[in-house]
């Protein structure tokens, strides 16, 4: 017999099975594990039928690996279809333990956040680098020039995101200061490479550690030094890559392949820009103007810098 206090001290869980007979198995294999059944109940809509088994867990178990090995348990040898409802979600709380699919649920939901921010992209240029995003505003008393989502990270590098502008800025802070660190220790600029790097470990540091999540945000990066033009791309995971070209955010799958019909090596710095204009008119919402779109650029003399409104304007005007 457990004592009061044990017996107080219990959580529920309920299992959807197909039948009433699978109340029974659920019930048979479940108090083995000396998990009692406190009721099962019949519920019936217009979309399904369903039968309801409800468990009452001891508080011994409620540990989340000993709770999720009997639940896992309970649908393998019964076919119930809370195991078809639950799929990955039940470990979408835990950063550091992978699904049985093999995925971090909470880094599918990091892109998620990236998918649904606003569209951004890079294009490599043979003389330069260009970087563009859209910039919406969430009200129309918001001041735009506050809202600034490419930023400088040296003097030769510049960056813009999609998703999440906090963990955009906790992500610029961090990566200046290694450039910073870099510049001290050996007199010169740092690389591009280098910096992605550094920037991709800190990022993948934030997937495998407790008490923190992913960075819901993912960058391009945008710069030149002694190898050239380069843009690469940085996600959650801490994955990057090295592009020609790329596009991220919410209108990604049109930039994507607006940008694999127009892109030529050989394109110059100003065709960059016109093409970057261009793709984020696909599937812009409302009339696109220097407002709400910024452009960054680097060529040749190895200077990152933002337009002025001004020369979004002019833009703008050639390729209308």
């Amino acid at each position: 017999m457990e004592s009061d206090h044990v017996m107080m001290m219990r959580t529920t869980a309920t299992f959807r099975t197909r039948s009433c007979d699978d109340c029974v198995r659920v019930r048979a294999i479940t108090t083995s594990f000396n998990i009692l059944s406190t009721n099962s109940f019949y519920k019936k809509s217009k979309a399904f039928n369903s039968h309801f088994l409800r468990l009452s867990l001891p508080s011994s178990l409620f540990d989340p690996y000993i709770e999720d090995d009997i639940i896992m348990q309970c649908c393998r040898f019964f076919e119930v279809s809370l195991k078809v409802q639950m799929g990955d979600s039940q470990y979408s709380f835990s950063l550091t333990t992978f699904s049985p699919s093999g995925k971090l649920v909470q880094i599918e939901h990091a892109l998620t956040a990236v998918g649904s921010g606003q569209t951004s992209l890079g294009i490599k240029a043979s003389n330069g680098v260009v970087i563009a995003t859209e910039k919406k505003l969430p009200s129309i008393l918001v001041d735009e020039a506050s809202v600034q989502k490419i930023q400088n990270l040296t003097p030769n590098i510049g960056v813009v995101y999609s998703g999440m502008g906090p963990d955009f800025r906790v992500l610029v802070r961090k990566s200046r200061k290694q450039a910073e660190q870099y510049n001290r220790l050996y007199k010169e600029p740092i690389p591009v490479t280098q910096l992605v790097r550094e920037t991709a470990t800190v990022m993948q540091e934030f997937t495998q550690s407790g008490g923190v999540r992913p960075f819901g945000v993912s960058l391009l990066v945008a710069g030149y030094d002694d190898k050239g033009p380069q843009l690469y791309q940085v996600d959650p995971s801490g994955s990057y890559f090295s592009w020609k070209a790329s596009a991220m955010g919410k209108n990604v799958s049109n930039a994507k392949t607006f940008l694999e019909k127009r892109y030529t090596e050989d394109m110059e710095l100003d065709d960059a820009i016109h093409t970057a204009i261009l793709t984020l008119k696909e599937g812009f919402e409302g009339e696109i103007s220097s407002k709400n779109i910024e452009i960054g650029k680097i060529g040749a003399d190895k200077v990152f810098r933002v337009l002025t409104p001004a020369e979004i304007d002019d833009y703008l005007a050639e390729v209308e």
